[in-house]
């Protein structure tokens, strides 16, 4: 069997609705990359695959069908062109993650110079996502969990090195007093207390990353009451919430004063973000 022909066989397998992939097809590609012990895009789609690799391939296989996340099988994550490292010391990043990234970044000059900071950050993918597409910006990374920082730490040395401070605390709390940001995004626990949640997600991620108290926005009021004083004029901030609560976190900003708010889709057409910006 070639690459290809595994891929696409494994593709259908991974998009059986009980296992909530959101890209079977790219899931395919990062285990069958790591079983080959390469990074996905060096697969080549005509090239076989031997024995030795197709064994180790059905053994990461069946850890993915028993409802372990991808991310934590491979240790990786890639989100907009760049490699992360994931375990279990932070949340795994979903697609609408770019979503967050892109609406946090509209309006923000290329040449901006100041500071971003990415608040429950986890593994820090937005912050250092930010960072990385605004070469002028200084990113900090702060979440309540030191696992998490140590994390987030680890992927900033690795793609902006020397551009970043981690603090591990409760959201404001750990950062420098009096410090403005010019971007500041968000991905704050937001379901809802006794929401059930897939198994691939409540068994194996952790579970301060999800839950929000009864309407799932305890976190997200206190994020956006304090939330003025630290941005900068014009500053830009993104977040992430479910559906259910856009209209509610946008009549929260628009009471802390923000302008320009928006609901951003993801790729299916669901509203998942919330941006506005400091006047």
């Amino acid at each position: 069997m070639t690459v290809g022909e595994l891929l696409e066989k494994t593709a259908r397998r991974l998009a059986a609705p009980e296992l909530f992939s959101e890209g079977p097809l790219t899931e395919a590609r990062e285990l069958l990359a790591h079983a080959f012990g390469i990074v996905p895009a060096r697969l080549q789609p005509e090239a076989p695959v031997d024995l030795h690799v197709h064994d180790e391939f059905l053994r990461l296989l069946g850890r993915r069908l028993g409802d372990e996340p991808t991310g934590y099988i491979v240790g990786a994550v890639e989100l907009m062109g760049l490699r992360f490292k994931v375990d279990r010391r932070g949340f795994i990043p979903r697609l609408d993650l770019p979503v967050l990234i892109q609406a946090a970044l509209e309006g923000v000059a290329q040449d901006a110079k100041g500071f971003a900071l990415d608040l429950a950050c986890g593994m820090g993918a937005a912050g250092i996502c930010v960072a990385h597409a605004r070469p002028g910006l200084h990113v900090d990374l702060a979440d309540v969990s030191a696992e998490a920082i140590e994390l987030a730490r680890e992927n900033a040395e690795l793609v902006v090195p020397g551009r970043y401070q981690a603090y591990a605390g409760d959201l404001f709390d750990p950062l420098p007093r009096g410090r403005k940001y010019n971007v500041v995004t968000a991905n704050p626990p937001w379901v809802p207390d006794g929401t059930v949640l897939p198994s691939e997600v409540i068994d194996h991620e952790p579970v301060v990353s999800f839950f929000g108290g009864p309407d799932g926005l305890d976190i997200v009021r206190r994020i956006i009451a304090e939330l003025p004083r630290w941005l900068a004029p014009k500053a830009t901030y993104a977040q992430e919430c479910d559906p259910s609560q856009i209209e509610k976190v946008i009549a929260l900003l628009t009471a802390q004063g923000l302008r320009e708010t928006r609901a951003h889709q993801d790729g299916e057409g669901v509203l998942r973000v919330v941006s506005a910006r400091m006047p």
